[in-house]
This record gives structure tokens, sequence and C-alpha cells, in this order.
């Protein structure tokens, strides 16, 4: 019997499953690994709750509003706005719209100028008519921070590595509408973390789907116009065929030579400490080029289920993927005397994939009758990984004839 298959367990295609399953359409969902989420994961380590890779929870998406159970995650949030560092401190820096006098204070401490705060009202009655993430035009994200009039102050303790930290590119190469779609999502929404990590996010979305729908734990070796090979020598035939895999693997499965440079790698360093002195839950931004580190914070600051009684937990966030705890270590004595008791790393070389620039993949896939889902099929974000799977479902019901 003929069967839809999803290839791929990651955010895109459990969501493509669940919305197949709701709609009592049959399929199966092969995932190489033996967890779900792909990306999306928390593990317990001596009593800590590790996200793999810095990850948190924007509300405002719509695919999130429209997917996820936001009470049932049991939400803590982080401030809105982040500690910039300025004259050898941090200082907290506030969304204009949810705190408007700490906004103003931050003019006074001097990070801001009043032609900034001026250039703050213009861009956001810019935002309210941009709404497209991706719109075409080729600028950068880089030149429209350049062409922007704040103060090069401001662009450097702020946007420059608030927005790297964003898009996990130094050079800030993403469109420029990306800019304006995360800046609008940031000011207008909320950030949050699961109690129990990110990883609830996948358990979430899997927990709707029968595990006699998902073969897990056996990867796909290859594909034909009719079959999916296992690697376990299984073949099984499909009538429709989701490839909700990561774009390298799409790239192998379609038999495409990957651009390497497409990948946008970070890795995520976590410590735990007796005490820290930053009681705000709030991300510490680092100047534009002054050290390895993009930020850091204290996660039980926001959580404190992730840290066991007593104890802080840590996180740092690199480009960096070769440098290591010791020297990350190093550079966090800069800042701080507290002693770090260095837990464990993520090095996650494919974080995020630059945006627009898999117009190849799309094109073959389309000519195999095959539907792609992920988030790289549009932007990177956990809305563009619901989105994707839903229009992925969407397609195939259409193509079997469900209304």
């Amino acid at each position: 019997m003929k069967l839809i298959i999803i290839v791929g367990a990651g955010i895109a295609g459990l969501q493509a499953a669940r919305i197949l399953q709701q709609n009592k359409i049959d399929f199966l969902l092969i995932e190489k690994s033996t967890f779900l989420g792909g990306r999306v994961q928390s593990e317990n380590f001596e009593g800590f709750i590790l996200d793999h890779g810095f990850q948190v929870l924007q509300t405002a998406y719509p695919e999130v509003q429209k997917s996820m159970d936001l009470l049932n995650l049991d939400l803590t949030y982080f401030d809105s706005g982040s500690y910039v560092y300025f004259n050898g401190t941090f200082i907290p820096f506030y969304n204009p719209l949810k705190n408007p006098i700490g906004f103003i204070q931050a003019v006074g401490k001097g990070m801001l100028t009043w032609r900034d705060m001026c250039q703050f009202a213009i861009l956001w009655i810019q935002l309210l008519f941009k709404t497209e993430a991706i719109d075409g035009v080729q600028e950068t994200v880089a030149q429209r921070i350049d062409q922007l009039g704040f103060s090069e102050q401001f662009k450097n303790i702020f946007l420059r590595p608030f927005f790297i930290g964003v898009f996990l590119d130094l050079q800030l190469r993403q469109p420029a509408s990306l800019f304006y779609y995360n800046l609008k999502q940031f000011l207008a929404g909320r950030i949050g973390m699961p109690r129990l990590g990110i990883g609830e996010i996948a358990r979430q979305l899997g927990e709707t789907i029968p595990l006699e729908k998902i073969h897990r734990g056996v990867g796909v070796k290859s594909i034909d116009a009719n079959y999916v090979y296992l690697n376990n020598g299984e073949r099984i035939q499909f009538s429709q065929l989701i490839l909700a895999t990561n774009p390298e693997m799409t790239y192998e499965l379609l038999g495409l030579e990957f651009p390497t440079d497409l990948k946008l790698g970070s890795k995520t360093f976590y410590f735990s400490v007796e005490s820290w002195p930053m009681s705000l839950p709030l991300l510490c931004l680092l100047p534009f080029g002054s050290r390895s580190m993009l930020h850091f914070t204290c996660l039980s600051a926001v959580n404190p289920n992730l840290a066991p009684s007593g104890k802080h937990l840590i996180s740092v966030t690199t480009l960096d993927l070769h440098i290591n705890e010791a020297e990350i270590m190093k550079e966090m004595e800069y800042y701080f005397r507290q002693k770090l008791t260095f837990l464990k790393s993520f090095t996650i070389p494919s974080s995020l994939y630059r945006s627009g620039l898999f117009e190849q993949v799309n094109q073959v896939a389309h000519e195999r009758g095959i539907i792609l889902a992920g988030d790289y099929t549009l932007f990177p974000s956990l809305q563009a990984a619901l989105e994707s799977g839903r229009t992925a479902a969407k397609m195939v019901q259409n193509m079997e004839g469900h209304s």
C-alpha cells in the first residue's frame, strides 16, 4: 500500500505529521535519530537542564500562537530588552514599547542620543507597514543597519551585536526584510523559555502523533520516483513525499551538491556558578567585535527550574566553533570574577542557514513532485519551520483530494 511519507522529525516534519493526523490522513514519519525535534532538544546533566544551543521561544510568531499550547509549556520570560556593556559596566536597555521610562533612562546614561530616540520612533512607524519576512529586495541586514540614522555607538553596542546573535552571522548577510520582521516580533512579543527546556516544543508536537506512525532509529539512504530506501535495506512505496530533512540531507537525497557557505554555525557553553551579580532576566550583549563571545546570560534568572537549588546556570554563545571552555572562561573573567564550573558545550555547525539561496533545490524538488519543508525554505526561525510544515501538509491534503 502506498503511503504518504515524511522524512525528518524536526519541527517542520512534526508539524506536517501533526496536521495530517488532525485531518485523518494516513502517513509514516521516518526519523534517523531515536529522538524527535531535530535541533530543538534539551537534556538533563548533573541536575541542570541544558538546551542544545541557546534557544528561546518568540511567542509573537503567528504560527507559535496557532500551533503551540503555550500554557502547557509553562513558560517563564526574559525581560524585554538586554544588558548592554557600556563604559565598563552592564546597563539594562529596555524595549521602548514595554518600558518607556527605562528606555528614556538610557539617554541619561549616554547610551543613546536624542537623535537615536527620534530614529526609534521613525523605525517603529516603518515596522507598522513592513510585515513580510522575505520581500525579494537584495539589500542585507548589514547594509540596512549602516543606512539607519542611529549613532555608530548605538549600532555597535546594541543593533549589530543583537542581530548577529539572532542570525548567527558576523557579516549580517540575511535579507534586510528579516531585520524589520524580527525587530517587530521582539518589540511586540515576549521571549519565553519552557519550564523543562526548549525540547518541550518538540515533545508537545510529537505527543499528538501515534507511535505506530513514527519509524525512528533508521535513516533514508536514497529515494526514487516511487520508493524511499532505508539504511536497513527496507523499501517503502509512497504516494506523496515530504522531505523535512536539513538542507544538507535534502541536497544529498536529490543528488545535488550542497553549497557549504549557506551554513551558519554556533557553539554554546554552559557553566554553573554559586552566585550571580546580575539579577534581571536579560541577555548580556557584548560590543560589536570586542570578544569571541556573542552574548551570555544567567538562564536560571529566567527559569529557576533549569538549575539545582543553590546554583545558577550560565550560557555563553560564540560563532567560533573551535574555541574551548578555558578560553571562554578567560574572556568571562574580564567581566566577572566569579568562579565558573564548566558543565558542557554544544557545537552546532548548521545552527541556521542563509535565506533566499535555495532556488536550485526547490526547483529540482518541484520537478520531481517532492514537497520540501524546513525553515530554510522560508527564513531561519521557529515560525518558518512550523509554517513550512503546515504548508507541506496542506499540499499533500490537496493532492490526495481531501477537503
